[in-house]
Order: structure tokens, then sequence, then C-alpha cells
């Protein structure tokens, strides 16, 4: 039976996925006042003031925070829960309290066509007040380009609040600059999914997994004695009919480098770009993943597409899959699936740190650089107090309460991505143009095409070129 749990959700997490937009004022006009309306139950939230002493006014200023998801207006979808209604109370309480409009909105068209209409509006010198939205594809290209605001010269933001403890200000730096924020902690990615009654099946307490993180005992050798034992010839006729694991590969191997102690491409003390596949501890995790995929994974079905492992998971074909939370959304696979799961994070190697953690690669929030310091500072301040969390909804642990409805058990929050939130971690390999982490490693290592010293050898000089490239 799945368990479910009440809902709530933190402003933080509100304002990532659905804020309010509409089109921006140009710069100096003055937006439509707000309701007249007045929000009394935030009579005794505490007003931010400035260096003076005076409670902050944003001079009417039209700002839009701008995405590829949100349509003309993210606030035109109906609220579905109270705390999301108390929450688009308080973002109209801060718009009358600091006199300025923030909404959320789409800035092109797709995903697909996201960078290029990042980069064309910060090469436009538009007089819209936007906060953007970017990904990987767009952050060191951007930096490059001088396309992104400096945000270190803001004196006006505390950067020590816990709400801006996501590392984004430690993806696009240099020297002591950089360029993004992100006001949410990182988001829960890749883990282990396990299905329960198999592992009791074969003879497992469907809660080991579990058990093993919490004792800091979930490791590669543990992982793959709970995998063998899934993995086994049930009629006897010298064909193995039970799997123990399907993954998508690219999920799985930058997992499994990660908690061997480093990242495919990291950043060495000086902050530069480095390629560590070549590294003892990577070219270990790429022979072991190797070694998992050949000896327990199901083969992919004839005819199947590309995903098909999430139906095996989905329909308990297997017990294990390696891939990203979101898989329990609401709107996930396996949201309605039959059989009870759980969700531990990626186990240790034998070189990692001992932490159990996951790789981020989250979204983060850019200025133009072509706004000037002043435009820049209101801009972002009104961002900073978009950002807080709705009174009531600010506890330690109110980012649980819109997980808890995901999931089986409360334990995949409350251990497992309490874990992934606690130590931000974000990956560089996809922030690099041109490196093709997939075909020219995890594609031909994982099932065993290549060994791994062979596939770095193979790739080490035009990887060498790319990130020398990117370099910035």
């Amino acid at each position: 039976m799945k368990k479910m749990f009440k809902r709530t959700i933190s402003t933080a997490v509100f304002a990532a996925l659905v804020l309010s937009s509409v089109t921006a004022l140009p710069f100096g006009k003055k937006a439509k006042k707000t309701s007249k309306i007045e929000y009394t139950q935030f009579d005794d939230v505490e007003k931010k003031t400035d260096k003076s002493g005076k409670v902050y006014d944003l001079g009417g200023m039209s700002i839009a925070i701008v995405d590829w998801w949100s349509g003309k207006n993210a606030e035109d979808i109906p609220a579905n829960s109270p705390a999301e209604e108390e929450t688009r109370a308080f973002h109209k309480w801060l718009q009358q309290t600091y006199n300025f409009t923030m909404i959320q909105k789409q800035l092109g068209v797709s995903w697909d066509k996201h960078p290029e209409d990042v980069a064309n509006f910060c090469m436009s010198k538009s007089k819209e007040n936007y906060v953007i939205v970017i990904d990987p594809r767009s952050a060191i290209t951007g930096v490059k380009a001088g396309l992104y605001y400096d945000l270190s010269k803001l004196d006006n933001i505390d950067w020590s609040d816990p709400k801006w403890a996501s590392g984004t200000e430690k993806v696009l730096t240099k020297g002591k600059s950089f360029y993004a924020m992100r006001p949410l902690a990182p988001e829960p990615r890749g883990g282990v999914f396990f299905n329960k009654r198999l592992l009791q099946e074969a003879g497992i307490d469907p809660d080991l997994p579990y058990d093993l993180q919490k004792q800091g005992k979930w490791t590669w050798k543990t992982f793959e004695d709970l995998v063998k034992k899934c993995t086994f010839d049930a009629d006897n006729d010298g064909v193995i009919d039970h799997y123990g694991m399907a993954n998508s590969s690219t999920e799985f191997v930058p997992l499994a480098v990660m908690s061997n102690g480093v990242h495919m491409i990291g950043r060495d003390k000086n902050g530069k770009l480095v390629n560590n596949v070549g590294t003892d501890q990577s070219l270990e995790a790429l022979s072991w993943c190797a070694h998992m995929a050949t000896s327990y994974e199901m083969p992919q079905p004839e005819g199947s597409n590309w995903d098909w492992m999430y139906a095996a998971f989905l329909n308990g074909q297997v017990a294990f899959l390696v891939d990203q939370q979101y898989h329990t959304n609401r709107n996930g696979d396996f949201f309605n699936m039959v059989d009870d799961y759980g969700f531990v994070c990626f186990p240790l190697g034998p070189k990692g740190d001992g932490k159990y953690k996951t790789l981020h690669n989250d979204n983060m929030y850019v200025l133009p650089a072509f706004y000037d310091d002043a435009r820049a500072a209101k801009i972002a301040k009104a961002f900073d107090l978009w950002t807080d969390s709705t009174p009531g909804y600010d506890g330690p642990d109110a980012w649980k309460d819109g997980f808890y409805p995901c999931f089986r058990d409360a334990r995949a929050v409350d251990e497992t991505l309490e874990l992934m939130r606690a130590e931000p971690n974000p990956r560089f390999d996809t922030m690099i143009s041109g490196i093709n982490y997939m075909g020219d490693v995890i594609w031909v290592v994982y099932p065993g095409y290549v060994t791994p010293q062979q596939a770095y050898e193979d790739t080490k000089n035009n990887w060498a070129a790319l990130i020398k490239e990117a370099t910035y």
C-alpha cells in the first residue's frame, strides 16, 4: 500500500516551480499598483531594511523570472494546496510592502532554443528586468562571452543565508567573482531504487538497503551482494531468467565515479577544469561498472526503446534501478507503481570520502551583464525577498512535506533525500560544449566493449582541447 503524507510546500520550492508571470515593463516605468487588499496575516513579519535602516523601496520596478516552461504566466495555474495559496498571498504582501512586481514567464519557445534565447537577450541591452533561469548548457559559454553580471559586486544580499547554500555560487567563478545564484537547496537527483517485493522473495529484508545506508555499510560490495542474490536461474535450465538490475548507464556511471572520490570532469585546487577519467579512482569505478553490467544486468529486450529499463523496474522484472528521483513525482513513471519500492543513495566506493551524496545538475539564476550596478542591485534584492520562505512553512524540514506523497515510505525522504541535499556536489562535464562523455566513455565501457584505460587513451587529447577551450 502506498503511504500518503501531508503535503505542504515552502516558498523556495514554489518559487522554483510555479512563480507568477506576466510581461515585464520597461526599466524606469512604474508598475501598476498591486491589489489594495491588506494581507494582515503577515503583519507580524519583520520587514527587511537597507543599510540606512529604511524598509526597502524598489520604486515600483517590474521584474520577470524567465525560463523555458512557464508559458505566459505561471500563476495562471491554479494553486493545488492551501500552502500554495498562502505562498501567493505572501508574494502579494511582499510586492505591496517593498513596492515591486515579480512574475515568472517563458522567455522563448522551448528548452532546445533556450540557450540561444538567453544569449540574444543578454546582448540586446533590453529595458526589461529579468532574472534568467539557465541550465548547464548556457553556463560556461555565457561566462566566457561576458553575458552574465558579476554577483559578487552586490552588497545588499546576504549570501550566508542558508537559502543560498546550494553551492551554485561555486560553479561559475573567476577569481573572487561569481555569476550564478540559486535560492534553493540542491535537488535530490540520482540514487538507487529497489523493489521491496523482489528483495523479500530473494530472502532479503526489504528495508536492508536503508539499514545499510544508515549504518554506513551501503557499499559497492553490499550492493553487489544484494544484486547477485536477485540474479538467478529459476527453472534450472542453465539460462538466467531473473536479473538483479537494469539501469541507464548514463546515470549509473557518473554516480559510480563520484562515489569513488572523483568526478569525470572536476576542478583542481586552483579552480581549473581537469579530466579525471584516467585517474586510478575513475578507472577502478569504470571497471566495476562494466563488471556489474555484464554480470547482473537484464539484457535489453529486442525492439525496445532506449528507456526500456524504466518499464523493467516498473513491472517488477528487476530488483534495482539506478536513476533519478523525479520518477517518483506525481507525473513520474513510478508514482502509481504496483510494487512498493525504496530509494537510497548510490553506494560508497572503496576510495571515496565515506559520505553518501548525489550529483547535482541544477538550474541556475543569472542577471545580464549589461545591467548597471544600481539596476542589478534592485532586481537581485527583489528576487532575494521573493524567495524568502512563507511564514508558517519555513521550518528546517518544511521541504520534506512536498516529497512525502511521492514515496512509499518516509525513510526515502528523512534519510536518503536528507543526505542528497546535505552537501552540494555539482557536476561539470555537462557544462563543457563538445564533451561526449556518453559516447566516448560510458556507452563503450559499461557494456564491456573497451577497457576504461582504452577509452581514456582514445579521448584524452580531444577532451584536453575542449577543456582548454572552455577555460575562462
